[in-house]
């Protein structure tokens, strides 16, 4: 019964150290689906056909500070009723995988990129993110084309990131960028595209 004891409190406190040695690694973690609604900011009313990328890097602890690296990206578009659905990558153990990173943007629309486990702390109080049955509601807001042109297009996706993972994002982008007077992008890792 000792040794059993012993032996599981030495596994704890293995496993402490190890966290404490390599602090970009998380025992334990479920990222599950995440869900939302998206409206515009001004009406209330929900906004169809917004692209939500969500985005996941590893991150490496090095003696000078984090490094992170592209690991997946998954992304879809809001329905009629602003809804949207992006699966999480579930069960992590002893992973370095980090809390996914959310690009939110529509053509004529301010574009909101944060990470998903700050919505609930200042960054989702600034953006104004009400919560309905613990799924938040972000709103957009919805810009003159003189505002459009001062924010520029979003950033880029992970240069990393396969094409099919992110080809919605990017046709919304060119979207933008042809409303806005500019030459589509045709071009991502290799793939043309329009």
């Amino acid at each position: 019964m000792k040794k059993n004891i012993l032996l599981g409190l030495s596994i704890m406190l293995l496993l402490l150290t190890i966290q404490g040695c390599f602090p970009a690694i998380r025992l334990f973690v479920y990222d599950g689906t995440h869900k939302g609604r998206v409206v515009d900011a001004d009406t209330g009313k929900p906004i169809e056909g917004v692209v939500v990328l969500g985005v996941w890097r590893t991150v490496f602890a090095t003696p000078g500070g984090a490094v992170s690296d592209f690991y997946d990206a998954r992304e879809t578009v809001t329905d009629k009723d602003g809804n949207f659905s992006v699966p999480g990558q579930g069960a992590l153990i002893m992973s370095n995988v980090d809390v996914m990173q959310c690009l939110i943007f529509k053509a004529g629309y301010k574009y909101q990129r944060f990470d998903w486990d700050t919505l609930k702390e200042g960054r989702g109080q600034r953006m104004k993110v009400k919560w309905e049955d613990n799924k938040p509601i972000i709103p957009l807001e919805r810009l003159t084309m003189e505002e459009r042109r001062r924010q520029g297009t979003p950033s880029a996706p992970p240069l990393k990131a396969p094409f099919d993972k992110v080809k919605l994002y990017l046709k919304e982008r060119n979207k933008d960028r042809v409303e806005l007077g500019l030459k589509p992008l045709t071009l991502w890792g290799g793939v043309k595209y329009e």
